[in-house]
């Protein structure tokens, strides 16, 4: 029999995190994403940590990349930023003329998820006990 171990992030973690944002940042202009929390596959960027679907409306987190509930909650965080406050036209403008590290959507996900994604955590670590490991 294997032995279960409790440092292992799962759909779980990822749905709480999501919650989370629903919660802290409210709605945008559709209806709540998606959440997909797997491995990629041949639509998605497998060297990517996640992505916000502005056509279909969903946040791709990618199951392995992360190694740590920070990690995981800095990417749900970025991705749900873009979901609510960034325009999929603006974006792909931006996108097409620009760095990645010089795109003010992407400089404005990345701050919001750098403050929050520990504050995430810390919070979600008083109700929910599958919170409390070090990886």
């Amino acid at each position: 029999m294997r032995k279960r171990t409790y440092n292992k992030i799962t759909r779980f973690h990822v749905e709480k995190i999501f919650q989370w944002c629903k919660n802290k940042y409210g709605r945008g202009r559709s209806r709540y994403p998606d959440l997909m929390f797997k491995m990629p596959d041949i639509t998605n960027n497998p060297l990517a940590l996640g992505e916000y679907d502005y056509e279909d409306n969903f946040i791709f987190i990618n199951s392995l990349k992360h190694k740590s509930l920070i990690e995981v909650a800095n990417t749900v965080i970025h991705e749900y930023m873009h979901y609510r406050f960034h325009d999929k036209k603006r974006y792909m403008n931006n996108d097409a003329n620009m760095k990645y590290t010089e795109n003010p959507m992407e400089n404005h996900a990345n701050a919001i998820a750098k403050r929050a994604s520990k504050k995430c955590i810390s919070e979600l670590k008083k109700y929910h006990s599958q919170f409390n490991f070090k990886k």
